[in-house]
């Protein structure tokens, strides 16, 4: 940008329209040219000069107006509306929906409640694959892989574009991490002596299991009122110190406190409600303090503590809050991904993060006058950043004075909270490995330290066990790391688990400081103190109140319309001013000063025009539909200019108006506006603007386009906002809530209001196994690279083929395709179906009539034994359809949307016709008996495809509703029935017998087999229903699973107890599937029968010369 000079210069040039001088000149000159021989007196005492110069003031005037700033002449008079301009600001136009991970990840770190969070792509379906291959050149999908002897190539399939979202949750106050299971309550214990030493017991918690969700629901319930009545205390998850036969004294319970007291205590509560009872089982507890509560604590006072003393309950109380806080979190940050989800993708789970406690202990040196209180907490405080560091929000000022681009600062979703960088939140992600060198170079870097040393780092596992072999490894040849199974503390690396957080842990962490060689240790209690202020002291809370826009520029209000007459700027001698002329002045002398006055009318209305026209500048702009003029002119009155009553006739406003601009004019300079204003965004109607042309004719279409491209432009920010936008599958449909591509493509196809959906192909995806299957198209030959996932990245088009002009201009048709794949994002891969929806019409030329007219002639007999006339065969396959519509209409009059199988159509058909139609009762010049079975055979096979087809818009659209509505009553992130099946096996679960595998990875392959074998017999028994006929109520017999099958390399404590526990919660689960099963079996059946409707051609002779319907390959059907 110029900067403005510091200087004024002498001689400031004008710009030559308001330059009055150089005006003159030219005026002169102009004159010269062309009046030479008659004109030779240029002095200013000449009337034309003095005309001249009264013009040139004026057009200075204009020219002057003119230069105003922008801002000036598109404010209105301080009573008016400002007009509809489209001036977007910054947060409008420039935000988009989430795209990006690292917009996701914006979204849900502006929620209150959550501090960081990551989404990453997740590789393999939500717990549910299928397998795919070629038999008999079909393409067949399945559950159950097929058997090996059948030497099949075999392709498992999971759908893409699905993601796992992990949370990071804001501390809080009272509660503490949101992020672990842990709470600590801190006590004194007093000795022998009385005097009190302080214990902090930390208990860590169990995650919630998922299948004891319904208790877990009675315990987050706030009206749930219960009470601690039992607890068990052990070293190990079976051992009871209170009740074991090998303690038999109140000594040997407390030696075993004792013998035991840096280990892990495996404690089980029992929580008695009012109408049940509900154990937490293996919280582990770990004590903190000195060794003289060690010599003091006895096992009798620990259970006073935690039952009698009510400390119990207290924790339980805490923990209950603190799981509340997390699922509320949850449940936002679920609602918020849900409703900015984009075209064909989903979540797969949304979770807290799992932790990682990492304890730290170093040697430090400090100065001699070293706070040693504030050198703790700053360590604590360097490390705490080190493993998690903040993501902090910026305000819209501080990235304006930064120097911050403005459309870096508006790129990703609008925030509630103020702004973020990112290379912030590339510092926030999940840490791998975690580096002791990183850690001893942010301490050094403290105010007070000399030297870190001996620094070593240890993680611990949910339990609170130190963690082996993941610390300085060695590296294999291939440069992947090697380690030590044996080795526990870290020198150098410590690497963490995939989608894990590392955590400082506190209580595990100690640093030693010396001052001139001698050992100190800080105040604790000072030192977390000093830890709470740094804290507050770096934080960036979310700045909710900040301005987070950037304002639209305000002008003042100069009425550029102000006009003063140019006559009156006459001297007074020529009588045209607001004077006039004297009394006595003659007639004649009269005459001629109207007759001035009317010849500078002329000047006066091209000049008013002009400041009109200026004072209009912001409707030239505007998106209000009741603009009507772009020229504007200027009325003048009596009140403006004394005596012009005298001298107008039959001028008025609208006259003049008229003079400046046609209605084609209008209509012509209105859409280079709107144009001008799309071109803006990158937006043109060109091709559309010629198709219109074509179909309507120039002037309906120039009309109708005005009307288009101003609705375009009053949504353009959500179109463009929300360009790959979903809805939110979770609520029921709604008419409001539909994929933003949806209204940009009808704004382009200029119907704001076109029916048609967009099925996202993900979402109909199998969601447990045994779900219904997306039917295969067989049209082609069998392959499996591609067409087994029907699942991934495809949209369907469903557009209305009966509706004008797409039912008959094929032009727009194609119009409107090469629009939908223009606008599609273009990963994704799009089909487009052009349906039928008319249901049944009886038509008199349908070829199903000449069909019979060619069967009665053919094979047909008169009473006299003779074959029927072409016309006679006409005549009678005519009445004959006639009647078989008469019936059918009857039939499918309440049937429209009713969902029949295609097998099943015709015995009702055939039922009905036989029932309504009786041969004899048709006049006919042929005998019908012997051909009636023909006949009505090519009559049911005709209405079959009418029953089918007839009304496909509104059979689907029925139908995918339903299915919304089935599937919003279920949270298919909670569901998760692979993770039901291994909590209940890893319950009984008493050891694995095959070493080369984990028993995570033993467990996963047990529930995934258990849960194949179920999927394969639900799917098997709902086919057959569905097949049958029959709707989720006439389901018969009730579903029930077999059996569970023997898990190979797992031994079981009570192996039975195991599959009475899974089949139970199989049955409850899979009944609750049944009705959503079922519509979504309906949607993916109509979706793949599907057909084109396409407008009916005519065939006709070379001779007869063109048709308004030519037959054309792939765009006409002969016919409807």
């Amino acid at each position: 940008m110029s900067e403005l000079s510091k200087t004024i210069p002498k001689h400031y040039e004008l710009k030559l329209a308001q330059d009055f001088y150089r005006l003159r000149r030219e005026g002169i000159a102009f004159i010269e040219q062309m009046g030479s021989s008659l004109w030779t007196d240029y002095n200013i005492h000449d009337p034309g000069i003095t005309i001249l110069e009264a013009l040139c003031y004026a057009l200075t005037d204009i020219a002057y107006r003119a230069g105003w700033d922008i801002n000036d002449l598109l404010t209105p008079e301080p009573n008016k509306p400002f007009s509809k301009q489209p001036f977007f600001t910054a947060r409008e136009i420039l935000t988009v929906n989430p795209w990006t991970p690292d917009d996701f990840r914006r979204l849900l770190i502006d929620l209150e409640s959550v501090r960081n969070a990551w989404i990453f792509c997740k590789r393999c379906a939500c717990d549910v694959s299928y397998y795919a291959w070629c038999e008999k050149d079909q393409l067949k999908l399945s559950y159950q892989k097929p058997e090996p002897q059948r030497s099949l190539q075999t392709k498992k399939v999971e759908p893409k574009g699905l993601y796992d979202v992990l949370l990071e949750l804001e501390a809080d106050p009272e509660l503490g991490d949101l992020n672990d299971h842990k709470i600590e309550y801190a006590t004194a214990v007093s000795d022998k002596d009385g005097a009190k030493h302080p214990v902090t017991i930390e208990l860590r918690f169990p995650k919630q299991s998922i299948e004891n969700s319904d208790e877990w629901e009675l315990f987050q319930n706030d009206s749930a009122d219960f009470t601690a009545t039992k607890m068990r205390l052990g070293a190990t998850k079976t051992f009871d110190v209170f009740t074991d036969p090998s303690l038999k004294t109140d000594n040997e319970r407390d030696e075993y406190i004792r013998r035991h007291w840096r280990d892990i205590f495996y404690l089980d509560l029992e929580i008695q409600f009012s109408t049940s009872n509900f154990t937490i089982e293996n919280v582990t507890m770990r004590l903190f303090s000195g060794t003289a509560v060690q010599q003091t604590l006895t096992a009798a006072y620990m259970k006073v503590l935690f039952i009698d003393n009510n400390v119990g309950n207290v924790v339980i109380r805490r923990y209950r809050e603190k799981t509340k806080r997390m699922k509320k979190s949850i449940e936002s940050a679920k609602a918020a991904l849900h409703n900015h989800r984009n075209l064909d993708e989903d979540y797969c789970k949304v979770r807290v993060v799992n932790l990682e406690d990492v304890a730290v202990c170093a040697d430090v040196e400090v100065k001699p006058d070293a706070d040693i209180e504030w050198v703790q907490a700053r360590i604590w405080f360097e490390i705490e950043r080190y493993f998690n560091p903040p993501v902090p929000f910026y305000t819209l000022q501080e990235l304006m004075d930064a120097g911050v681009p403005v459309e870096e600062i508006f790129n990703g979703p609008e925030l509630n909270s103020g702004f973020m960088k990112g290379k912030d939140l590339d510092a926030a992600s999940l840490k791998s490995v975690l580096r002791v060198s990183d850690i001893i170079n942010l301490l050094m870097d403290i105010d007070g330290v000399i030297a870190v040393n001996q620094l070593q780092l240890v993680k611990y596992d949910a339990e609170g066990h130190m963690v082996k072999g993941a610390a300085d490894p060695s590296w294999s040849s291939d440069g992947k790391p090697v380690f030590d199974a044996n080795i526990t503390s870290a020198s150098w690396l410590l690497y963490i688990r995939d989608q894990h957080q590392p955590r400082l842990y506190m209580n595990g962490s100690h640093f030693f400081f010396y001052k001139n060689g001698l050992p100190f240790r800080p105040r604790m209690d000072e030192a977390r103190d000093t830890l709470t202020q740094l804290r507050g002291e770096a934080e960036r809370p979310k700045a909710k109140g900040a301005p987070k826009d950037l304002p639209v520029p305000t002008g003042k209000y100069r009425n550029p319309d102000d006009y003063f007459p140019v006559q009156y700027s006459f001297p007074l001698t020529y009588g045209i001013g607001p004077d006039g002329l004297p009394s006595h002045a003659s007639d004649e002398r009269k005459a001629q000063a109207k007759q001035l006055k009317a010849y500078l009318m002329v000047f006066e209305q091209v000049l008013g025009n002009a400041l009109t026209q200026l004072a209009h500048t912001a409707e030239l702009f505007s998106i209000d539909a009741g603009v009507a003029r772009t020229y504007f002119v200027k009325e003048f009155k009596e009140a403006l200019i004394e005596g012009f009553d005298e001298i107008k006739k039959g001028l008025d406003k609208n006259a003049v108006g008229d003079i400046a601009e046609t209605p084609q004019e209008f209509q012509e300079r209105r859409n280079r506006f709107l144009d001008h204003l799309m071109a803006r965004f990158g937006e043109q109607f060109g091709e559309y603007a010629l198709l219109l042309t074509n179909l309507e004719g120039q002037q309906v279409a120039l009309k109708d386009l005005i009307e288009d491209k101003i609705a375009f432009l009053n949504v353009y920010p959500l179109i463009s906002h929300n360009r790959a936008k979903a809805f939110d599958y979770t609520k029921p449909p709604a008419s409001d809530d539909v994929p933003a591509l949806k209204k940009r493509i009808g704004l382009l196809l200029g119907r704001p209001g076109l029916r048609f959906i967009v099925v996202e192909h993900l979402l109909l995806r199998p969601k447990f196994p045994g779900d219904a299957l997306y039917p295969i198209c067989s049209d082609g030959p069998c392959n499996t690279c591609g067409d087994e996932d029907p699942y991934s990245f495809r949209l369907t088009f469903l557009m209305p083929g009966w509706i004008e002009p797409f039912k008959t201009n094929m032009e727009m048709r194609d119009f409107a395709d090469r629009t939908i794949r223009q606008e599609m994002p273009a990963h994704l891969l799009g089909k487009i179906c052009w349906v039928d929806n008319d249901g049944f019409v009886e038509n008199l030329c349908d070829p199903i009539i000449g069909e019979l007219a060619e069967l009665l002639e053919r094979n047909g007999k008169t009473v006299g034994g003779e074959r029927p006339s072409g016309t006679d065969a006409c005549v009678c396959a005519t009445i004959i359809y006639t009647a078989f519509s008469k019936a059918f209409r009857e039939w499918y009059e309440n049937k429209a949307l009713d969902y029949v199988h295609p097998d099943l159509l015709k015995k009702p058909l055939e039922t009905e016709f036989d029932m309504k139609i009786n041969p004899n009762t048709i006049s006919c010049t042929a005998l019908l008996d012997p051909l009636w079975a023909e006949i009505q055979a090519k009559m049911v096979e005709h209405f079959q495809g009418v029953a089918l087809n007839g009304c496909q818009f509104d059979r689907f659209e029925d139908a995918w509703n339903r299915w919304l509505e089935a599937n919003a009553k279920i949270d298919w992130m909670e569901e998760r029935l692979h993770e039901r099946v291994e909590a209940i096996l890893a319950k009984k679960l008493v050891s694995v017998s095959d070493t080369q595998e984990s028993t995570e990875e033993a467990l996963c392959k047990c529930a995934a087999a258990i849960l194949t074998q179920c999927g394969m017999e639900f799917h098997t028994w709902f086919e057959n229903n569905f097949t049958a006929g029959r709707t989720p109520d006439e389901f018969t017999p009730a579903f029930e699973l077999s059996d569970v099958p023997l898990c190979k390399n797992l031994t079981f404590n009570d192996w039975n107890s195991v599959v009475k526990e899974i089949k139970f919660m199989l049955k409850d689960r899979y009944d609750k599937y049944k009705e959503v099963s079922y519509r979504l079996r309906v949607v993916v059946d109509l979706l793949g029968r599907l057909s084109n409707r396409y407008p009916a051609a005519t065939l006709h002779d070379y001779d007869e010369g063109n048709d308004q319907n030519p037959v054309r390959l792939g765009k006409t059907a002969l016919g409807d």
